[in-house]
């Protein structure tokens, strides 16, 4: 169907009837993020504003203070407008307007380089692969198969910065094409180059990466062949994320890592060292043979050869201690020169020396939504016993917090004897005994887990890598209520998974709110394609942004909602109020999974391997 933006939608009718309009998504509507892409999900680097533009709308001055000029210097295409509010924006005007269909920018720009910044926002469709689309700048494919919608969802900006474009003939030209329905543009920034003059290079995305911290491999500086990375052959053999000649492919951690490398192939990235310290230096890789890397520091060997085996495939990755290096504060460039090839990158990590040195994170899903992100919080369960100074028990059937049988007729006793650690893991073991307390007698116990008064949290990143069980009547759950005097479902409850037993292969990622809570929740749902949750450990992660949050599994992306599609039906979006605290247990019986029976065997263990918390870096 074809988008008739002209007709369907201005700023005034933007309620349209014509419009669709859906409360609930399937996690067939949500795709992973375009491949093909050569642009970062970030702005562009402080400097001289060269031009600006609000496709499709007037002259409009932005919250940084940028004049964006009314809609100028285009051909072809039509424009819209609409009058929603934008998340992930102060401005939101800019978002409003749009130039669609196929068409193109001619802006002329004095010689020099720059990086090109593009704003979008899908005010229309609602659902992922209604629109997708490329983005060509300066004759070059910048931006493929775009999906706004399956990146960030309805109403809400997005921001792609286009690194290190080379302006020779005082003309730059962007151009729009649609591949499903047309392609969309509500606004573009042209900013010069910051760096060194000479080489043309700097940071990808324009802020140089903060040490410590990790550097993901397909990040590294701009400025081409010879100046910020070698590479022996031409053109991308992954066809993924950036369009020079580095071979960048997605990884199965989540985002990208650079793969195809040859000897003494070598990638560059500028860094900006918090303090004189000694850093202990890790890197992920993968290989079928195995490798030879050594890592340099403003042209200084500070590693030697590191050699590493076989992993066991192209795409199985593993972390390589590469010792310490000194390190003053301030800028410095880091090479990673390959001195074989045949081997995979995924990222460089610097942390101080002995904080939580030799720290594993099996599964690991990288750089989730294909952003990068800092730890905050990490658990996974090494010591001898829990730390109580995080995690609370919440023990009985729910009588003593008012709400018998949990609010959801459940009939288990919790109880601390039921949860334990292990062999580096939590375990939380579900029983066939008797419990008995002053409100009752209870034949099933397990264990329930709270962070509530010790660590709560409002935006970001958190992941659970967990072994579940399985059979009729069991209910192990991830999940998130709000901090503070709250009512439940008025302020929401946010669940990152919940499994009913007699569905083993199934798990569920859903929402509570004021009007939407029990079965009216909004969720979606994942399935493995084989065996049950209850065989192995999987993550189970949420990405949880003003205004949007998405569900993963084992860093597959299955479910997002919006506030836009919350409010689409009537209700209040109560995700952006304020943090929320974590809970983990498995309950037995209840409304939803129904009483055990027969089939159902005890005692079944879920397992924890670990709790990490992040923000975006």
């Amino acid at each position: 169907m074809t988008d008739q933006r002209h007709t369907a939608r201005s700023a005034e009718d933007s309620t349209d009837a014509t419009i669709p309009r859906r409360r609930f998504l399937g996690a067939a509507a949500v795709a992973a993020a375009g491949t093909g892409l050569a642009s970062s999900v970030a702005s562009a680097a402080p400097g001289d504003v060269a031009f600006a533009v609000n496709a499709g709308g007037s002259a409009y001055t932005a919250a940084d203070g940028t004049d964006y000029r009314a809609d100028t210097s285009y051909s072809g295409g039509s424009i819209a407008q609409s009058s929603d509010s934008i998340a992930g924006t102060a401005d939101d005007d800019l978002y409003r307007s749009e130039r669609y269909g196929e068409f193109s920018y001619d802006i002329e720009l004095a010689a020099g380089t720059y990086d090109v910044e593009l704003h979008f926002a899908e005010t229309y469709w609602e659902a992922s692969g209604d629109r997708v689309f490329d983005v060509s700048v300066a004759g070059t494919d910048a931006v493929a198969d775009l999906d706004i919608y399956a990146e960030v969802g309805h109403d809400a900006a997005l921001v792609r910065t286009v690194s290190g474009v080379g302006v020779s003939g005082g003309t730059l030209t962007i151009s729009a094409t649609g591949d499903v329905d047309n392609a969309v543009i509500n606004a573009i920034r042209v900013v010069e180059a910051t760096g060194d003059g000479s080489s043309g290079q700097q940071p990808y995305g324009g802020s140089a990466w903060t040490i410590p911290g990790r550097i993901e491999a397909e990040d590294y500086d701009t400025g081409g062949e010879g100046v910020a990375y070698h590479d022996t052959t031409s053109g991308n053999a992954g066809g993924a994320y950036r369009d020079d000649d580095v071979d960048i492919e997605s990884a199965t951690e989540g985002g990208y890592n650079v793969g195809w490398i040859a000897a003494d192939e070598w990638l560059e990235y500028t860094v900006d060292v918090d303090g004189d310290d000694t850093y202990d230096l890790d890197l992920r890789v993968a290989s079928t043979s195995g490798g030879r890397v050594r890592v340099e520091v403003d042209g200084t060997d500070v590693t030697g050869s590191i050699e590493f085996d076989a992993t066991g495939g192209w795409q199985e990755w593993t972390t390589i201690a590469a010792g310490s290096v000194n390190l003053a504060a301030g800028q410095h460039v880091v090479r990673v020169y390959a001195e074989t090839g045949d081997w995979n990158f995924n990222y460089l990590e610097l942390r101080p020396a002995g904080d939580d040195a030799g720290a594993t994170y099996p599964d690991d899903p990288g750089n989730l939504d294909g952003r990068s992100w800092d730890q905050f919080f990490a658990d996974h369960f090494d010591g001898d016993s829990l730390d109580t100074s995080v995690w609370v028990d919440q023990e009985g059937n729910g009588h003593d917090y008012g709400a018998p049988g949990w609010g959801n007729s459940e009939e288990q006793y919790y109880s601390q004897d039921n949860r334990w650690v292990e062999n580096s893991n939590l375990v939380v073991e579900i029983r066939e005994e008797q419990a008995s307390d002053e409100h009752g007698t209870y034949d099933y116990t397990s264990g329930k887990l709270v962070t509530q008064g010790n660590l709560d949290f409002q935006y970001g990143r958190v992941d659970f890598r967990s072994k579940l069980v399985e059979d009729q009547g069991l209910w192990p759950a991830h999940w998130m209520l709000p901090a503070g005097d709250t009512a439940w479902p008025d302020d929401g409850e946010i669940d990152i998974m919940e499994l009913v037993g007699n569905e083993p292969a199934a798990v569920h990622g859903t929402v509570h709110g004021p009007s939407y809570s029990g079965g009216g929740s909004i969720g979606g749902d994942y399935h493995l394609d084989s065996g049950v949750f209850a065989d192995d450990f999987h993550v189970f992660s949420v990405v949880w942004d003003p205004g949007v949050i998405k569900w993963y599994v084992d860093g597959e992306h299955f479910f997002t909602v919006t506030r836009e599609d919350v409010e689409s039906g009537g209700n209040d979006w109560v995700f952006d109020d304020g943090p929320f605290w974590l809970i983990l247990n498995c309950a037995v019986g209840g409304e939803w999974p129904g009483s055990p029976d027969e089939t159902t065997t005890f005692p079944q263990r879920m397992e924890i391997d670990y709790v990490r918390l992040f923000t975006e870096a």
